[in-house]
């Protein structure tokens, strides 16, 4: 080995390049930003139309058909869903992963144009909505006033969000609630029956007479004037006086058919915070910008912004994504430094000796120091993935140091100097030592292919630990015999204090009782084996009690509930409902901070955002305090709402759930069980639905069961006589016109000031449009100028229509969800899956499950292939190592006993198998083969230096007892802290600690006694 004589014949060099590492190294940590997550950019693409004033049918025919048409043969799409509903189309476009979606954009840019021309005429240009993490919010705030409530509004928008917009790093800044300005032309149709005036009319009037427009020029002189016509109104005023037509030589003017008031428009959305109305913001920040940066910013705007508005102006804040950051980064920044202690403690005890651990110890901080250059030169930041990778890597990265550091002691005591011994002991080790960690990168190195979920989450964990490992493996084949050789002492130049005589004799008590009972088992191989495998079957037969899940839950003191009201109610009623269970809300002692959200906003900006919204949608958010202040879990606190919202009459579907920051960025926080029932048929496709949400209720541990579909809602349906309106001059555009002016309203044009426009809004009376009677009255202006009523050339109906109509790949589809509590998911799933195998479908309809369900299984999927090439990769590596392909199939012995120790660890503690785990387990297989390497290769040196079989493998366990459990110790105990960390997010890594605790537990003292004999069963036959 070249490297260790180099390092330690050139001390100086050494020393430079390593504070040439620790200078970049610092350089790099500073410029890192902070977030919550790697940067999330699901292949997931939405086109998004709004429709104003359609129901979900016309959006469907109208719209979503004609844009899912062109859009289902964009290149490389894996699946096609859409929304209609009143107001809005939304098309998700869902690629398969790795698709360049700069690429798919452009695509879909170009379906987009083939399908405009069959869109509706009343439909606006569709645009593009690409979803990643940074469409989840970043700060949910919610604005309210007393004395300035009228205006709250104009200030929010004005003097709120205007600002916080240009803020760095702000992508948008969405409001909910309040009461926006508009001019209010409401008509009365008895007057303009009177006075013979059509509503076609008013709208043209209005339209001509609010212009201004440059008519040319007059040359004067020398001189060249603009000449402007002026004649846009100026107040409320102007526009009543507007004239619209005459009655005989009288004028008539707006105000005698109309009421014009400078008022606001109807509120069709609803917004409070505490007991007073409110102004809902909803912040997200731009993709690639950092999110405690941008919070920071505007928490800063947000001091100069309350100076500037009216003194009784509160903002609250609800979600601020920063403070999740903070509390898990610094969770794992405690157990990652708490790991780092006990690993030093665990080398002490071993070493006893200040120098000698000081040597070891040197590995965690310049590994450390070499990740993050790692995470600078990749542009990643500061997260909760990359540190809770440093966290994993702090117990693993001493192992190498560790091994080198014991043989070069070994050679000191023996007599050598310490450079000699410094060279010779590492060297001797080294290419041991390079091949156990080889088998660490074989292990990671297929992580950084998976793609999907697992990949976000494992590909930058990978990357980490891969490189803070051949960081410590470059330092223990440098640094550490470097260091060695200048602070070792010979063996007679040490003081021997009477603790370490003590624990000497202690240790080597150990090593003979090892070396009695490896003797014994050499003397009783069947015996022992046999009792190795009874274990072992007796571990899988505790199989079926591990539980699965896709994501463990994790508590970041967020709870939310979703009600939903019948269909039709007023979003009036729907507020009342709401405000009552806010109140329940705001009667939970742990709460701290909440808001309550109902109705339908204007464009459908909600549903754009992945919420529910509708005129019978209530939706209440409240934070809970700090995790270590309360003593209920954010799911207990969910289920206690849950109860409460069961009281509240009208409320025919809610749900009541503790979703955290983490799982809405992975999964758009959507519920865990999702299946979906497809077909064309509305009808069939819900007695389908009704049944399985009768198995799903019934299933324990499910809970907030729904169908996705909502009831059909009473709705107007105008049928026209087409026969009778054609030989009057009507047309099906002229009815739908003269209704939308008198029901939905025509604001075409718009009031100027001071910059701003307002809509100048014409429709029928409030009064006058209260009753199913009054519909048939509306007067219809023909192509001959006649008025006609509407009930002489239609009839006009009571019917019921769909809310919204969900698509799958062009075909209708509806969607049974629901949560999980008390049980986990997978338990959960089968039982559901057991009582649907029996369930009896009609022809047309099918099921296929969505949801995490579907996310688990392809993500599974993936980490076992990854799980077998790992263990393939992993045996490559040590064949090529000892070339030879029997010893490295010895050493595999090790890894089943991982497994039943990761089964072990999983009944005791109640853990179930989900990606954290998983990555746990495939983790083990790099790990716990390290221990076996180093024991094989020794046995392997001993005997070709003559020892016998037995000697040998005797020897060579009693030798390298020491090392071996100080690696799994200092591994062990560097998972501790993840293991038993109880701070926000502790869930996450929770399960990962326990995994690696109980396999490497249970595998390592395994190891020391299976692998030799194995070792001497396969090699009897040679040695004789």
């Amino acid at each position: 080995m070249k490297l260790p004589e180099i390092s330690v014949r050139r001390p100086v060099t050494t020393v430079m390049v390593f504070a040439a590492i620790t200078l970049l190294g610092c350089v790099a940590f500073f410029r890192l930003n902070l977030d919550l997550l790697p940067d999330i950019e699901p292949p997931a693409v939405s086109v998004i139309t709004p429709y104003p004033g359609a129901s979900a049918t016309d959006v469907e025919s109208e719209v979503t058909k004609y844009l899912e048409d062109q859009l289902s043969t964009t290149p490389n799409l894996d699946r096609l869903e859409s929304k209609s509903k009143d107001n809005i189309a939304i098309v998700n476009c869902i690629f398969n992963w790795g698709t360049d979606l700069d690429v798919a954009v452009n695509d879909i840019r170009e379906k987009i144009d083939l399908a405009k021309p069959d869109l509706a005429d009343g439909a606006e240009d569709p645009f593009i909505f690409k979803f990643s993490s940074s469409m989840v919010p970043v700060l949910i705030m919610t604005v309210t006033a007393e004395e300035s409530s009228p205006d709250l509004y104009r200030i929010v928008d004005k003097q709120i969000a205007d600002p916080l917009k240009r803020v760095p790093g702000v992508g948008a800044v969405v409001y909910i609630g309040g009461q926006e300005r508009q001019i209010n032309v409401h008509f009365d149709r008895e007057a303009i029956d009177a006075y013979h005036i059509s509503v076609q009319q008013i709208r043209n009037v209005l339209a001509a007479e609010n212009l201004n427009l440059p008519v040319g020029t007059v040359k004067i002189g020398r001189n060249e004037l603009q000449i402007r016509v002026a004649g846009r109104y100026r107040d409320a005023a102007e526009i009543a006086n507007t004239v619209i037509g005459s009655n005989g030589d009288a004028l008539v003017r707006l105000r005698d058919v109309a009421t014009v008031t400078d008022a606001f428009e109807e509120p069709q959305e609803w917004a409070r915070s505490g007991k007073l109305p409110a102004i809902a913001l909803i912040i997200q920040k731009q993709s690639g910008t950092n999110t405690v940066n941008v919070i920071e910013a505007i928490k800063d705007r947000l001091k100069t912004l309350k100076t500037e508005v009216p003194a009784d102006i509160e903002i609250h804040g609800i979600l601020d994504n920063s403070d999740h950051i903070y509390a898990m980064i610094n969770s794992l920044t405690e157990a990652a430094v708490v790991g780092g202690l006990l690993v030093i403690v665990v080398c002490f005890l071993f070493l006893r000796r200040f120098r000698t651990s000081l040597v070891v110890s040197m590995a965690i901080p310049f590994s450390i120091i070499v990740a993050f250059i790692g995470l600078f030169v990749m542009d990643y930041t500061i997260n909760v993935i990359s540190m809770m990778s440093l966290a994993i890597a702090v117990g693993m990265v001493v192992d190498d140091a560790i091994v080198v550091l014991e043989n070069i002691v070994r050679h000191v005591d023996d007599g050598k100097p310490p450079q000699l011994a410094a060279v010779e002991g590492t060297s001797e080790v080294g290419m041991a030592v390079a091949a156990s960690t080889l088998t660490i990168v074989a292990v990671f190195a297929p992580l950084l292919l998976v793609k999907g979920i697992a990949g976000i989450i494992f590909g930058q964990l990978a990357f980490m630990i891969l490189i803070t490992i051949l960081a410590s493996l470059f330092i223990s084949l440098t640094l550490t015999p470097m260091a060695a050789s200048r602070l070792l002492r010979s063996r007679d130049q040490r003081k021997l204090n009477p603790v370490f005589v003590w624990s000497e004799r202690l240790l080597n008590g150990i090593e003979a009782g090892y070396s009695h009972v490896l003797g014994w088992g050499l003397r009783h191989r069947n015996i022992l084996l046999s009792l190795i495998v009874i274990v072992f079957i007796g571990s899988l037969a505790l199989i079926p009690l591990v539980g699965t899940e896709f994501f463990p839950e994790v508590d970041s003191g967020e709870v939310e509930v979703v009600l939903e009201m019948a269909q039709g109610t007023r979003v009036e009623v729907t507020a009342g409902t709401t405000e009552e269970m806010l109140n329940a809300v705001n009667a939970i002692p742990e709460m701290e901070a909440s808001y309550a959200l109902a109705g339908q906003t204007k464009k459908g900006f909600l549903t754009a955002l992945g919420f529910e919204e509708g005129t019978g949608i209530g939706r209440i958010g409240g934070r809970l305090i700090d995790k270590k202040e309360r003593s209920r879990h954010a799911k207990e606190v969910a289920s206690e709402l849950r109860e409460q919202v069961i009281k509240l009459p009208g409320v025919e579907n809610f749900s009541a759930s503790a979703v955290s920051v983490i799982q809405k960025a992975f999964l758009g926080g959507g519920r865990p069980i999702s299946i979906d029932i497809l077909g064309h048929d509305i009808e069939t496709t819900d007695k389908a639905a009704a049944k399985i949400q009768r198995i799903v209720e019934t299933t324990p541990g499910a809970v907030d069961v729904s169908v996705s579909r909502k009831r059909p809602r009473p709705e107007v349906r105008i049928c026209l006589d087409r026969d009778k309106a054609a030989s009057l001059g009507l047309n099906v555009a002229l009815v739908a016109d003269a209704l939308r002016t008198n029901y939905y309203g025509f604001d075409d044009t718009k009031f100027r000031e001071a910059g701003d426009d307002f809509d100048i809004e014409l429709r029928l009376k409030k009064d006058q449009r209260e009753t199913i009677r009054e519909i048939g009255e509306t007067p219809i202006t023909t192509l001959t100028g006649q008025t006609i009523k509407l009930r002489n050339v239609a009839s006009v109906r009571e019917t019921f229509g769909p809310v919204e109509i969900d698509r799958k790949n062009r075909t209708r589809v509806t969607k049974v969800q629901a949560g999980v509590q008390g049980r986990v998911l997978g338990d959960v799933v089968r039982d559901v899956r057991e009582k649907m195998a029996s369930l009896d479908l009609p022809p047309g309809v099918s099921i296929e499950w969505g949801g995490e369900v579907e996310e688990q299984r392809k993500a599974f999927r993936d980490l076992t292939l990854l799980l077998i090439l790992g263990i393939v990769l992993v045996y490559m590596v040590m064949a090529g190592e000892f070339e030879d392909f029997v010893d490295p199939f010895i050493i595999m012995f090790s890894v089943p006993f991982a497994f039943a120790g990761v089964i072990w660890a999983f009944v005791a503690t109640a853990t179930p198998l989900n990606l954290m785990s998983f990555i746990g387990v495939i983790m083990l297989m790099g790990i716990v083969v390290k221990n076996a390497i180093v024991l094989v290769d020794y046995t392997k040196q001993l005997r070709a230096g003559g020892m016998t079989l037995n000697e040998a493998v005797v020897t060579g366990g009693k030798t390298r007892l020491r090392p071996v459990l100080m690696t799994s110790l200092t591994t062990i105990f560097g998972m501790v802290p993840l293991a038993l960390s109880r701070g926000e997010g502790s869930e996450i890594w929770n399960a990962l600690g326990i995994t690696v605790i109980g396999g490497l537990s249970v595998s390592g003292l395994v190891t020391l006694i299976l692998v030799p004999l194995m070792y001497s069963l396969v090699h009897r036959g040679k040695a004789k």
